[in-house]
């Protein structure tokens, strides 16, 4: 997605002052980055004493002389963004949520992909994409919900996506037994090209509310990725790493045939 679409901040002479260093420092970052880049990281690498002194305690930071105007993390990818159209880059910068990447242009697309191998261990199935499709249009979403829609168990594709890191645990359903509740993760929105879920095709037209008893307390779905349906339940503290996730859903996953 390109900034330009976006509302432009008014310019200023930090932004017309941006050095050309600063800007090979940024295209640097967001090239060698495996995830998509958060504006405070492009502020930690592009100004790491400013960075620091936002961090100090208010009695510190006046005794220290006034910091220099800079430009935005925002300004910086704009004019990032002209400076490789300048040297006609065959690369374009994408949001993903609140973050930034650098992606090739659709214009290599077929050449690339031909070179591109996936690893065998990344690759999703027919069956497990069926999983995550019902997940991203339907979460928060219940494992007996997915099992129930597709008529077969879904509970080691469910885990593989846990694993990939493509779905997470989102909460409680306040049901008997209090089952998880699922919902996609930056990196299914990263996968996809996808800047938020209202991207997901025919996003309006298939997703659905959520059932009685199944919904999320407003900070969990304000930490969702996209628009999940909201209210209540218990969501699972932030902390747990993906690890922790999967080895919480295995009582409810172990047990499930993988058969189709």
């Amino acid at each position: 997605m390109s900034l330009s679409a976006e509302t432009p901040e008014p310019a200023s002479s930090a932004t017309a002052a941006i050095p050309e260093d600063r800007l090979r420092l940024l295209f640097a970052l967001l090239f060698s980055s495996q995830d998509a880049v958060t504006m405070e990281r492009m502020r930690q690498v592009l100004y790491p004493a400013q960075a620091q002194a936002e961090g100090e305690e208010p009695e510190s930071a006046q005794a220290q002389a006034p910091a220099e105007e800079v430009a935005s993390p925002r300004q910086h990818l704009q004019a990032l963004e002209a400076w490789m159209e300048e040297r006609n880059l065959p690369l374009v910068l994408h949001q993903v949520g609140k973050s930034y990447r650098l992606l090739t242009i659709e214009d290599y697309a077929e050449d690339l992909q031909a070179a591109r191998k996936a690893s065998s261990a990344e690759r999703v199935g027919p069956a497990a994409l069926e999983v995550l499709a019902l997940v991203a249009y339907r979460q928060p979403l219940l494992k007996a919900d997915i099992d129930a829609i597709r008529g077969v168990k879904s509970g080691g594709h469910l885990r593989h996506l846990l694993d990939l890191r493509l779905v997470r645990i989102l909460g409680r359903a306040e049901l008997p037994g209090r089952p998880f509740l699922y919902g996609t993760t930056r990196t299914f929105l990263d996968r996809f090209g996808l800047r938020d879920l209202s991207e997901l095709p025919e996003a309006g037209r298939l997703a659905s509310s959520a059932e009685p008893g199944v919904s999320l307390s407003p900070s969990a779905a304000d930490s969702a990725e996209g628009a999940a349906p909201a209210a209540r339940a218990e969501s699972v503290p932030a902390a747990e790493s993906t690890e922790r996730e999967a080895s919480a859903a295995e009582p409810e996953v172990l047990g499930s045939s993988t058969s189709e």
